[in-house]
């Protein structure tokens, strides 16, 4: 399956572009999904104040959150997808304080949830399992 991955890191995080396509390589492997389109994914790294006001116009939540995920995932596996992640980096920082985890493991974990959505994944055992498995690299 091939992707590309666009950055506007507005926070200014560490982690270069090459990380985040690692992650997203091995997300969308170890996803097992047949497709013959293309994945475009957006990331944006954001401020808490700005993931707080994303989350309250499209999700009717006033409250900041790690990440969002917005995709139209195609009926017919032959389309492209189109993948907008926002991430807030000072969350993803905090959680990975709290959990003692190193930066790079707590986002590829958030990342990888972020990619398996917008590919048509919800909350489960199988989800949970990829994103442990694309982590075990970063201690």
């Amino acid at each position: 399956m091939k992707f590309d991955i666009e950055i506007n890191n507005q926070e200014k995080c560490s982690l270069a572009k090459k990380y985040f396509d690692d992650v997203a390589s091995k997300t969308i492997k170890l996803s097992r999904i047949k497709f013959s389109g293309k994945i475009s994914i957006s990331l944006a790294i954001v401020s808490e104040r700005e993931i707080k006001r994303i989350n309250r116009i499209y999700r009717k939540k006033n409250k900041v959150t790690d990440i969002l995920s917005f995709s139209e995932y195609p009926q017919k596996k032959e389309k492209d997808i189109f993948c907008e992640l926002i991430v807030c980096l000072a969350y993803v920082k905090k959680s990975s304080e709290i959990d003692k985890i190193s930066l790079k493991k707590e986002m590829a974990y958030v990342v990888s949830h972020g990619i398996l959505h917008c590919i048509g994944f919800g909350h489960s055992k199988k989800m949970y399992e990829i994103q442990d498995e694309v982590c075990k690299k970063y201690r």
